[in-house]
């Protein structure tokens, strides 16, 4: 487990990402961390704030600047990327997703 420091210091990183419209690649750079890090302490700060009954197919929707691309990072830290500028696809892609996710929880119940 990680101190409290460390844990601080990502928390705050991730929320200057979060309102940086970048890629996770290049906030990356500008920050001189790893994306590997990067996305090992957003899981893990995530799996610390997230409720313990409930984990959701996919923990957040982005439009990442630059080549239009519409960015969905799932829970197990796939990420899919797709035209931002093809809206029906986009929706169709979130809508499987939500079915997706409404047909597991009922299956939990």
């Amino acid at each position: 487990m990680a101190s409290g420091g460390a844990g601080a210091v990502w928390r705050e990183r991730i929320r200057r990402y979060e309102r940086s419209g970048l890629t996770v690649t290049r906030f990356c750079e500008q920050e001189g961390v790893s994306a590997p890090s990067f996305y090992q302490w957003r899981k893990r700060l995530a799996a610390r704030s997230a409720p313990s009954f409930q984990q959701p197919a996919f923990q957040q929707l982005t439009l990442a600047t630059g080549g239009g691309v519409m960015a969905i990072e799932l829970a197990g830290g796939a990420r899919m990327e797709l035209p931002a500028e093809n809206l029906p696809l986009v929706r169709a892609v979130v809508a499987e997703l939500l079915q997706a996710e409404r047909l597991r929880s009922q299956g939990e119940a």
